[in-house]
């Protein structure tokens, strides 16, 4: 439970998740089908192949290996720059250690080459997903601990047949493509919602998470007792998660909702005893949970 190399796969729907998260130790959460994962607290091998890499926050357990991450990639000959997503208060900073970090190991100032990094704020970017033609992410604030954090959602656009002509045949179709009237709107889907680290109300204020078919998000503390820890250090508590799930109707929540980042004091058996005291019996269907033992094929 405490070995981060040790993955965790969930399969939701059409995506594949596999990582770790537990507090403090380390954070990384690869999706392949979208060629990305979300944070780099870790670096396992399987991580190399992915080439865009969205970190929520510069805490070390969710962004120590992003340097390994890149030079790795480099020593198996993966052609390509890696591309990091980060805050825009962070971005500086991170190149800065990036520099630090190959003159420490030997490598001339002179000759160092920055990594590709997109600094955001609150920002809608085009980003170039393997097999989609128009794939964003939209970054949007969260709260912890007063630093700069973000969340992700990757969002797909789409063409969809306009209600008007719902009801016709492909050959009637055909002939208005061929008199040139355009048939379709374009829709924005989002595909997955990621949350490194925040507080509660975040899961309020960011109420648009919960229009994603997969979320991800925290439930640091599951003891009924560590509702203040919870917040004093900046951290989402199990309560919180099942007291905004009340408020969604049944019909409209996600798909998957995945939580991770447990306490490294938490057992598998506590966090059981969490989701089944908070979580609404209508939501608990839905509850996915990144740890090795029962929950990882839930």
């Amino acid at each position: 439970m405490h070995n981060a190399l040790e993955q965790v796969a969930l399969a939701c729907g059409a995506l594949t998740l596999r990582g770790f998260s537990i507090s403090g130790l380390a954070t990384y959460v690869q999706v392949p089908e979208l060629d990305l994962c979300f944070d780099m607290g870790e670096c396992p091998l399987s991580a190399l192949p992915l080439r865009h890499v969205f970190l929520t926050h510069a805490h070390g357990d969710h962004a120590r290996c992003l340097l390994r991450h890149r030079a790795l990639r480099g020593m198996v000959g993966i052609v390509g720059e890696p591309r990091y997503f980060m805050p825009a208060r962070i971005a500086d900073d991170f190149q800065r250690l990036a520099l630090a970090d190959a003159v420490f190991e030997g490598i001339d100032a002179a000759e160092f080459r920055p990594p590709e990094v997109t600094a955001l704020v609150g920002d809608r970017v085009p980003v170039a997903l393997p097999y989609r033609q128009h794939t964003f992410v939209s970054a949007f604030d969260v709260e912890h601990r007063g630093m700069p954090s973000l969340g992700y959602t990757i969002i797909e656009r789409r063409r969809k047949l306009k209600p008007a002509y719902l009801t016709l045949d492909g050959r009637q179709i055909a002939a208005l493509r061929q008199q040139g009237v355009e048939i379709n709107d374009l829709v924005d889907a989002p595909l997955i919602t990621f949350i490194g680290d925040c507080e509660g109300r975040s899961l309020v204020e960011q109420g648009h998470i919960w229009a994603s078919p997969v979320v991800v998000i925290e439930a640091t503390f599951v003891d009924p007792t560590d509702r203040a820890m919870a917040v004093r250090k900046g951290h989402t508590h199990i309560d919180e998660v099942g007291e905004v799930l009340r408020t969604l109707r049944p019909d409209r929540l996600p798909a998957h909702i995945v939580l991770k980042h447990f306490s490294m004091k938490c057992t598998v058996d506590e966090v059981a005893a969490g989701i089944a005291r908070a979580i609404p019996d209508f939501a608990r269907d839905r509850i996915r949970v990144l740890l090795q033992g029962p929950f990882s094929s839930t």
